[in-house]
């Protein structure tokens, strides 16, 4: 276990569990509901978006932060803007020079490929809700049957440990957390985001076949296309095919 310095979520480290995010919703339903870290040297099983497995060697960085808050779940639904910028700024701490950029609705990629994902779950607790932010980030290696081409790390040089990173990620996550201020300062991390992003007016397609521009997010932090006709398409989930480009 890691001390909070400034007021900063305590870190819980594992040798191991199932998945970070179930020992996060366990630690809560135990009645633990002050924020938290909770990191492991490894998952044995991981979980990704949409109900994938996400591989977890030793070596690379899980974890997940237990975030209570009264915010609506509506306004929760954006906190996967703010956990990419605050991923994003923890690599670029690590010293990576390649571009880091943010592909909707929730992986990190340099140069262009993916280096980590976030999944976002939440819980209803008398008085409020806590969100589970999820965050895995290629450290050391990375799978190479993924949809998006990934990468890691050390493949770009850099040599970062997990528990530093954590260290780098606890402090970003604060300080975005505190920029979106429950809600309030969401047009700051919008605008952060899209300066971020891939494929800013670049033709895309999502599930269902629709396709059109990419030219920005809804205020609840939905992907918004404009579609042929002209009018506008806001896509709040589900698979993302970015043509002209490799992967999904």
């Amino acid at each position: 276990m890691s001390a909070a310095p400034s007021g900063l979520p305590e870190i819980v480290w594992h040798d191991s569990v199932g998945s970070t995010n179930d020992e996060a919703r366990a630690r809560v339903d135990g009645g633990e509901l002050q924020p938290a870290w909770i990191a492991a040297a490894e998952q044995t099983s991981g979980k990704g978006r949409l109900g994938r497995n996400w591989v977890s060697r030793p070596g690379n960085l899980y974890a997940s932060l237990a975030w209570p808050s009264d915010v609506e779940p509506k306004r929760l639904a954006s906190l996967s803007l703010v956990a990419g910028l605050a991923v994003r700024d923890a690599v670029i701490e690590t010293g990576v020079t390649t571009p880091v950029q943010l592909k909707w609705p929730n992986d990190v990629l340099v140069g262009g490929r993916k280096v980590s994902g976030i999944l976002i779950e939440t819980m209803t607790k008398p008085g409020g809700h806590i969100a589970i932010i999820g965050c895995g980030i290629n450290l050391m290696h990375h799978p190479d049957d993924t949809r998006w081409p990934a990468t890691d790390l050390s493949a770009c040089g850099i040599a970062a440990k997990p528990r530093e990173t954590l260290e780098m990620l606890r402090g970003a996550m604060d300080v975005r957390l505190r920029q979106w201020a429950d809600g309030a300062g969401l047009a700051a991390i919008h605008d952060d985001w899209m300066r971020a992003a891939l494929g800013r007016g670049a033709r895309i397609s999502v599930a269902g076949g629709k396709q059109g521009v990419f030219t920005g997010l809804s205020d609840a932090g939905a992907l918004q296309l404009t579609l042929d006709d002209g009018s506008l398409w806001t896509h709040h989930a589900g698979d993302v095919e970015w043509l002209g480009q490799h992967g999904s």
